[in-house]
């Protein structure tokens, strides 16, 4: 069933912006010089950052449209505390974590700070900071609802149970696959959500022999340094059927490159990536699992599972160490830390709702003291 979004929720496009609002953002992509003094900081931006920005102020322009702010006046004007507090009030309404409110504020302050540069924001990011560290005390606090064996055991039980039955794949069917898939992936493959959501089978996956490989180049990496790193072999089979059986049902006839594709026969965004694996995770766990927390899940299992093998888990992230560490060595060390990291989700799990026994941890078959 095709899910329908909240128009609440909506990022607008910039051609649903108003029009001046329109104007300044495409202005700040005009080409200029280098020295050019009327240069827009936003020209330094990242394509990510870009994107990035653009739904974040396009969640603004909805906020103010559906609240009846006055469109006509200039963006930098409809900015003001009374107006930031109901949305973040609306954002928090909707049960919107915290970080995100947080990211959202971020994003409307990059973009008025490339609109009105001259205009004092020091308020804007006081509001910023104040929620940045919210979110950051609310990570420390909350527990993993689920470690990343219970992630990958659900995910990997459904994709064989797709195969063995073999139903004939409508498009309700092609995604609930879409989805554990994802989940399985996000579980093993530790990219960032933009990498993850942009992954093109022409351009980012390859085959070397038994080997599959995840290759992205520098200038699209957060870092920037090339992600080099493998898929795990159990990945495999689930992978080519989802790109012989289940992704042509999902494309309906349209081509693309891009391996994540939506119910409307489209490429997958970083938005749709992020709303579609919440909201499948919260019904299928019983606890929302945006893709950010897949990569953090992965890492604390690996600490719990072996405390001694912390690099494993710096090395899944793609978190680098040395600056002169040569390039084989760093593939190398990817390729162990996967493998590593597929054994230790394995073996490490939590109780599931609904599960009749917890599978034991090696720190739960210790025996108890007497």
């Amino acid at each position: 069933m095709t899910r329908i979004l909240d128009p609440a929720r909506r990022c607008l496009h910039v051609r649903e912006w108003p029009p001046i609002d329109q104007v300044l953002w495409n202005d700040m992509f005009a080409e200029r010089a280098l020295e050019d003094e009327s240069r827009s900081r936003a020209a330094a931006w990242r394509s990510t950052t870009v994107q990035t920005n653009r739904e974040g102020y396009g969640r603004w322009i909805c906020h103010l449209s559906r609240s009846g702010a006055d469109l006509t006046a200039a963006p930098a004007d409809r900015v003001t505390p009374a107006q930031v507090r109901k949305y973040l009030a609306e954002l928090k309404e909707q049960n919107i974590a915290v970080q995100t409110r947080s990211n959202r504020v971020a994003q409307l302050m990059s973009v008025m700070l490339a609109f009105a540069p001259c205009q004092d924001w020091s308020w804007l990011k006081r509001r910023f900071l104040h929620l940045e560290a919210l979110a950051n005390e609310s990570r420390r606090q909350s527990p993993l609802p689920l470690l990343s064996g219970d992630l990958l055991d659900k995910a990997l039980g459904a994709l064989r149970k797709f195969q063995r039955v073999e139903p004939e794949h409508g498009l309700a069917e092609a995604v609930v696959y879409r989805n554990y898939l994802m989940v399985a992936m996000a579980t093993l493959v530790a990219l960032r959500r933009h990498n993850f959501a942009t992954l093109s089978i022409d351009q980012h996956i390859r085959r070397i022999g038994k080997e599959w490989l995840i290759e992205i180049p520098a200038n699209e990496s957060k870092t920037p340094r090339p992600i080099t790193m493998p898929i795990p072999p159990l990945l495999h089979s689930h992978i080519q059927y989802y790109l012989d059986q289940v992704r042509p049902t999902l494309l309906k006839g349209r081509k693309t490159d891009r391996l994540w594709i939506t119910t409307r026969h489209t490429p997958m965004t970083d938005h749709s990536v992020y709303i579609a694996m919440t909201n499948f995770t919260r019904e299928i766990f019983g606890a929302a699992i945006n893709p950010h927390r897949f990569r953090h899940t992965g890492a604390t299992s690996v600490a719990i599972a072996a405390p001694e093998k912390i690099e494993a888990a710096r090395a899944f992230l793609g978190h680098g160490d040395r600056a002169t560490t040569e390039d084989h060595y760093i593939l190398g060390q990817s390729l162990a830390a996967s493998r590593r990291q597929a054994s230790s989700i394995a073996r490490l799990r939590r109780t599931l709702p609904g599960a009749t026994k917890p599978v034991k941890t090696a720190a739960s078959r210790r025996p108890s003291p007497r």
